[in-house]
């Protein structure tokens, strides 16, 4: 049987991919450190490890025998990554080079890596291509375009996908969480008080991915 590694289990995204592998056949091995997802949402039939994957006692625990490894985790705000840019190195980029560290000791098969449109910075111009000149303007964005590059010095190694994800939305989607995207972000305050801040210029606009329940 097929071992995934999947790491941010607990949170929107995870738990939703988890279970689709779940149900596909996969022996499912979950990592999450539950600083923002929940214990609830980890699907029941996986195994699940709590841990900060940028620690090596966290690293030391993950099993020897996946096959593959889906990066999930991760400090998911621009906004928050200006607050502690240390911690979120750590989150997003130190965990990555863990992870790359550890696929090439136990000969991982593939790493997909989810990214994000923040390592875009501003652009000129609509659409944009993945060759484009990326000049993140947050922490957050530096981070995870480092950690692109870190899977890109391995990729003989460890080969690698980075999927650049613009904002996720979708069923089962906490909206008490005000760090996982615009929708949610403005769904939240539609319903609380019928009215939505726009912080910044009103001109922008987002490309959007909705996870749908299966």
């Amino acid at each position: 049987m097929k071992k995934i590694l999947i790491t941010g289990v607990a949170g929107f995204i995870g738990s939703h991919v988890a279970n689709r592998f779940l149900h596909e056949g996969y022996s499912v091995v979950g990592v999450d450190d539950l600083s923002s997802g929940k214990l609830e949402n980890v699907p029941k039939g996986l195994e699940f490890i709590q841990g900060d994957l940028a620690l090596s006692s966290t690293i030391k625990k993950l099993p020897k025998d996946c096959n593959k490894i889906l990066h999930l985790a991760g400090q998911s705000s621009g906004e928050v990554s200006f607050d502690d840019p240390v911690a979120d190195l750590e989150k997003n980029t130190v965990s990555t080079l863990n992870l790359i560290l550890y696929g090439i000791e136990y000969k991982i098969e593939r790493l997909v890596y989810a990214s994000s449109m923040s390592t875009y910075g501003a652009v000129p111009n609509n659409p944009i291509s993945e060759s484009f000149d990326c000049k993140p303007l947050s922490c957050y964005g530096v981070g995870k375009l480092t950690s692109e590059k870190y899977l890109r010095v391995y990729q003989k190694k460890l080969p690698s996908v980075c999927l650049r994800m613009f904002n996720v939305y979708g069923p089962g989607q906490d909206l008490t969480n005000l760090r996982q995207g615009m929708v949610s972000i403005y769904l939240a305050q539609a319903l609380a008080n019928g009215k939505i801040e726009v912080k910044g210029s009103t001109d922008r606009f987002r490309d959007l991915i909705i996870l749908m329940m299966w």
